[in-house]
C-alpha cells in the first residue's frame, strides 16, 4: 500500500512539471516559470487604474469638444446702461462663439437695483443652475465672499469684471479705477483753474456705500487735490438712482459747494441735472462724473457735465468670456488681471461716443 502511495505522488508531481512546462511556451527557464498570484493581482489593479485615468481624459476631452459650457453673468443691477452695454457685448461674444461651434449655455442674472443679500441669491441660483464659469461684478468686496467660496469649493471657475471680491479668480477685467477717478479729479482741477476758483468745497455724490470701485473712483478723485486749497464733502451716496441723486446735488449746491463729481451713471446724471438747474439760476458749478448713458451725453452737449470718464464694458465682457471658454477648455490664460482703461469724454469729442 505504501508503494501505491509512493507511485501516485510520483505520478502527480510528473503530471504537474508536465503542464508547467506546456504552460512556459518552450522557452528558456525564466519563461517557464509562473508568475506570483500577487503580481497578477498588481496587474489587474494597474490596468484599472490606468483606465481610470484614460476615463478621465476622455470626460476632459468631452467637455472640450462638445459638452454644454454653463456661464453665469452676475452684474451689481438690471438698470445701470454700464451693465447693459456689457451684458449685450457678453452675449454677442457667446453667439459669435457658438456660430463657431461652441456648446455654450449662458445666462445673465442681476438684480433689479444694487443690494447685496439680493446678489447672494443669484449666486446661489448659478450654484443651483451648474454653472460651470461665474463672471460677476460684486456689489460689495465682502459682502459675497462666503457664497463664492461655496461655488469655489463646487469647482465653479470665478472671474470679475469691474468690480472685485477678495477673494482669488482665474482673471479679472476691469478699470483702474483709482486711476481713473485721479483722472477725473485732474480734469477737474482745469476747469477750476480755467474758472479762476481756487478755493472752496467740491461736493462728491456716489452710489452705494461698500460698492469698492466707487471707492477707488472717489480716493482717486480726491488724490487729485491733495496739497490744494480745495475741501471734500462727505460723500452723499444715492444707490445709482439719478433722482435721488439730482435731491443730494441740490442739498449740496445749497450749502456752497462749488464743483459737483458723480462716481457713477446715475450719480453722475443726477449730478448733472441739478447742476442745470442751479445755472440757469446764474449760479456757475462745474461738474464732472463718471460713465458714458445717453443722458450724461446729452448733459456734456448741454454743457452743464463739462466731462465724464467712459469704461469699456464691451471690453470687459467680451473678455471675459473669451477667458471663460479658455478656462473650460483647458487652457493656461496669459492675461489674468487686465486694466480696460477709460477715455475723457467732453463736448469735443461725444459724438465719438454715440451707442
Amino acid at each position: 500500500m505504501k508503494t501505491m502511495k509512493k507511485l501516485s505522488a510520483l505520478a502527480l508531481a510528473l503530471m504537474m512539471v508536465f503542464a508547467l512546462t506546456a504552460c512556459g511556451g518552450g522557452g528558456d527557464s525564466k519563461s517557464t516559470t509562473a508568475a506570483p498570484a500577487a503580481d497578477d493581482a498588481t496587474t489587474a489593479a494597474a490596468t484599472e487604474a490606468n483606465a481610470g485615468v484614460d476615463s478621465e481624459t476622455t470626460a476632459a476631452a468631452a467637455k472640450a469638444d462638445g459638452e454644454p459650457m454653463h456661464i453665469a453673468l452676475i452684474t451689481m443691477d438690471q438698470m445701470d446702461v454700464h451693465w447693459v452695454k456689457l451684458e449685450k457685448a457678453a452675449k454677442a461674444k457667446v453667439e459669435e462663439l457658438q456660430a463657431a461651434g461652441k456648446n455654450i449655455e449662458y445666462e445673465w442674472l442681476a438684480p433689479e437695483k444694487k443690494d447685496n443679500a439680493q446678489q447672494i441669491q443669484q449666486i446661489e441660483t448659478a450654484i443651483n443652475n451648474n454653472a460651470d464659469v461665474i463672471i460677476i461684478s460684486v456689489n460689495d468686496s465682502t459682502a459675497c465672499n462666503d457664497a463664492l467660496q461655496a461655488a469655489l469649493d463646487k469647482g465653479i471657475k470665478l472671474i470679475y469684471v469691474d468690480a472685485t471680491a477678495s477673494l482669488e479668480a482665474s482673471a479679472t477685467f476691469a478699470t483702474d479705477n483709482f486711476a481713473a477717478g485721479k483722472i477725473a479729479g485732474e480734469e477737474m482741477l482745469k476747469y477750476l483753474a480755467d474758472n479762476e476758483v481756487t478755493e472752496g468745497t467740491i461736493g462728491l455724490v456716489s452710489a452705494q456705500a461698500g460698492v469698492q470701485s466707487c471707492i477707488d473712483r472717489v480716493d482717486g478723485f480726491v488724490s487729485a487735490f491733495e496739497g490744494s486749497s480745495f475741501e471734500m464733502s462727505e460723500v452723499q451716496y444715492s444707490d445709482g438712482d439719478a433722482v435721488k441723486a439730482q435731491e443730494l446735488t441740490n442739498a449740496l449746491i445749497n450749502d456752497g459747494v462749488v464743483a459737483v463729481y458723480g462716481a457713477n451713471d446715475g450719480a453722475t446724471t443726477g449730478a448733472g441735472n441739478a447742476v442745470k438747474e442751479a445755472n440757469s439760476n446764474d449760479k456757475n458749478i462745474l461738474c464732472v462724473g463718471f460713465d458714458n448713458s445717453s443722458s450724461n451725453r446729452g448733459l456734456v452737449k448741454d454743457g452743464c457735465l463739462l466731462a465724464f470718464m467712459a469704461q469699456n464694458p464691451n471690453v470687459m465682457g467680451e473678455k471675459a468670456i473669451e477667458a471663460a471658454v479658455a478656462l473650460l477648455e483647458g487652457e493656461t490664460l496669459t492675461e489674468t488681471s487686465v486694466d480696460t482703461g477709460v477715455s475723457v469724454v467732453t463736448k469735443d469729442n461725444v459724438a465719438d461716443f454715440e451707442d
